[in-house]
């Protein structure tokens, strides 16, 4: 943001430009009426108070907040200026409306609403603790909550950390199992599917970052080379198929796969990378219900301390369960698969600038 010297140097040039045009005007002599410029004041601070950038539906735009307090700032300099004339006070008064205007069309639009059935983006945490509550900002109240990570991985504890625009508190660094679980809910398990989240890697190994009942769900994860990977669950057992392409550590990365009865797609950074076309049936519903977890596979009271009874009860033991050693933002989910134009609106919306 520019600073307030700089603004009052902007605003006596506007006021300079109105006292040149009024000195051919008597009407200037008297003294300036400043109501609808000080109610235009009052309208956009109130905007302002009541709004907040990011990436959820009814935010907006990054950046716009910074161009509407910088009207603000020029408007509440030309107010308190006893000097300023008539032409200069409308003309500022008529500025802040056009900038209150500009600012409100830069409301955030949800993407694909309909079939959007979670998405959390950790803006709102002022702590990691576990116990610490995740809102969902899809609209549908499926908030979750921050839970340390099992015995087996360390006992993780998640931590706040900078997101890819470099703000602090705006994202998750997990690692030894630290996640969010999300009460289970009928639509976060549907025949075809879409998952979108921004990761950055600190370690090379299998970083799950989405898990419904892992692999006898789905799990969406990076492995085998750093390849983005996704494992659903079908009626004919499971597929697993990945992106054919590596992505990097200690960077962000926008990745998305969609599902459906005869197509997985992989996308990086909005762009399509790999199309599958051998996954003819539609995803299974599950059952038993187990709660949806981010940074890991699994909930984790519900890991089996050993594989023993696993193909009796298809409970995952711990030694088999994966997490993420890295950072999560802007999780997405949706009950359909995206087409590549929804893809990129969502990379376009959410990239750093």
């Amino acid at each position: 943001m520019k600073t307030r010297s700089v603004k009052i140097l902007w605003a006596m040039a506007f006021l300079g430009a109105g006292l040149f045009a009024a000195s051919c005007s008597d009407d200037e002599t008297k003294a300036a009426d400043k109501t609808e410029l000080e109610a235009s004041v009052s309208e956009a601070n109130a905007l302002l108070a009541s709004t907040n950038e990011g990436v959820a539906a009814g935010n907006y735009e990054r950046g716009s907040q910074d161009e509407l307090q910088n009207a603000i700032d020029i408007a509440q300099v030309i107010a308190d200026l006893p000097e300023s004339t008539q032409s200069t006070v409308t003309g500022a008064a008529a500025n802040l409306e056009a900038a209150i205007i500009a600012y409100q069309a830069k409301i955030i639009e949800a993407i694909d609403p309909t079939n959007l059935v979670g998405q959390w983006t950790f803006d709102e945490l002022t702590s990691a603790a576990a116990g610490t509550a995740v809102v969902d900002y899809s609209g549908n109240s499926r908030n979750g909550t921050i839970k340390a990570g099992h015995a087996t991985f360390g006992a993780g504890t998640a931590t706040l950390a900078s997101d890819r625009y470099g703000e602090a508190g705006k994202a998750l660094l997990l690692d030894k199992g630290a996640n969010v679980e999300i009460p289970f809910n009928t639509a976060f398990n549907q025949p075809a599917m879409s998952f979108s989240a921004w990761v950055k890697l600190a370690e090379v190994r299998n970083n799950r970052f989405i898990g419904l009942y892992s692999w006898i769900g789905y799990k969406f994860e990076v492995q085998d080379g750093n390849r983005p990977f996704l494992s659903i669950t079908h009626s004919g057992g499971t597929y697993d198929r990945d992106a054919a392409v590596a992505i990097g550590q200690n960077a962000w990365y926008h990745l998305v796969a969609t599902f459906e009865a005869g197509k997985m797609n992989f996308f990086v950074n909005g762009i399509l990378v790999k199309a599958w076309t051998d996954t003819p049936n539609a995803a299974k519903v599950i059952s038993p219900t187990f709660n949806l977890v981010l940074g890991c596979d699994f909930p984790t009271d519900k890991y089996a301390a050993t594989d023993t009874n696993f193909d009796v009860d298809h409970i995952i033991p711990a030694a088999w369960g994966g997490y993420l050693h890295g950072y999560l933002d802007e999780v997405r989910l949706y009950k359909t698969a995206l087409s590549a134009s929804q893809v990129t609106s969502i990379y376009d919306l959410e990239k750093p600038n």
